[in-house]
């Protein structure tokens, strides 16, 4: 496969590949996580252009990556969730997007896939590498962790 095609498939989905990466690793690292993701890809036999559905794949690499990230980061990611906790509470979105940001990653890629972008459990599914009964677990699990972390923040008012 040529680069004109690699080009192409990435200009197609680099938007959607970003909104998601920004979900789940926040906007300064996103853009690397594309990155990365994108190349290895292009590493692999065939590039962009030889994989069958470029979406999915690109898609479970992103999560994935941030999968890793977020591992390797968790200590750092408490300390930071933790050392502004005596700062004055933001606005009801800015506390919802750090409530969400502590969320594992799975959970956080289901969550932003059919919350905010709107997918189906059997879409975000297909986008994930995972049956449609995983993201519905995902989010059962998601939702139940930020009744506890919202209901831990309005004890600590």
């Amino acid at each position: 496969m040529d680069e004109d095609e690699d080009a192409k498939v990435y200009q197609e989905l680099r938007f959607e590949l970003t909104r998601l990466a920004t979900a789940l690793v926040g906007p300064s690292e996103a853009e690397d996580v594309v990155a990365t993701v994108v190349a290895k890809a292009l590493g692999r036999p065939g590039g962009l252009a030889g994989l069958k559905d470029a979406r999915p794949y690109l898609v479970k690499a992103v999560v994935n990556e941030a999968r890793s990230r977020f591992r390797a980061q968790r200590r750092h990611w408490n300390l930071v969730m933790h050392s502004d906790s005596d700062a004055a509470p933001g606005s009801d979105r800015d506390q919802l997007i750090e409530v969400v940001s502590r969320l594992p990653p799975r959970q956080r890629a289901a969550t932003f896939l059919v919350y905010w972008e709107g997918h189906t459990s059997a879409s975000a599914a297909h986008l994930m590498g995972c049956r449609p009964a995983t993201v519905r677990r995902y989010l059962h699990l998601a939702h139940r962790r930020l009744s506890e972390m919202i209901d831990e923040q309005g004890d600590d008012r």
